[in-house]
């Protein structure tokens, strides 16, 4: 478990590593254990929140990556480290999820599949998750790489 002190430290690093980038921040910072795994939640808020999160979230998750890395050589810790800025992560997740509810209602409606637009891997786990628990419904992926979706069907 993480304690306070290394909490403390972390924080540090996170403040040193986005002055250092030009980008003043402010955080929310928590720390806890999901699956067996130690996790840190870190949400960032700044007035450059848009090119720090980049088209589709991919600057948000590079700078995930390198965060990781950094926290990880600082700690000597195999930390999962989950960084949002000014909720965009959350938002997206509220917004998949209602958009995968919606499309299984009209589907579970009309008895038609229905396919969504092509999503990152994250957001496709947000969306099969979301729906696992649904019994008149089914969500496939198909296609390989970047041409992978989600088809959701009709339980038969």
């Amino acid at each position: 478990m993480i304690n306070q002190e290394e909490l403390e430290n972390i924080k540090g690093t996170v403040d040193e590593f986005f002055k250092m980038a030009g980008y003043p921040v402010e955080q929310e910072l928590n720390a806890g254990e999901e699956n067996g795994q130690e996790t840190l939640n870190i949400n960032i808020r700044t007035a450059d929140a848009q090119t720090l999160i980049g088209k589709q979230g991919l600057v948000l998750s590079d700078i995930q990556l390198i965060l990781r890395k950094v926290i990880k050589k600082k700690t000597d810790r195999e930390i999962y480290l989950n960084l949002d800025i000014d909720n965009y992560k959350r938002n997206k997740e509220d917004y998949l999820k209602g958009l995968a509810w919606n499309i299984a209602d009209e589907v579970a409606l009309t008895n038609k599949e229905k396919e969504l637009p092509l999503l990152s891997p994250f957001d496709r786990r947000v969306v099969h998750m979301e729906l696992a628990g649904r019994k008149d419904v089914i969500a496939e992926s198909i296609g390989e790489g970047e041409e992978r979706k989600i088809i959701i069907k009709p339980a038969k």
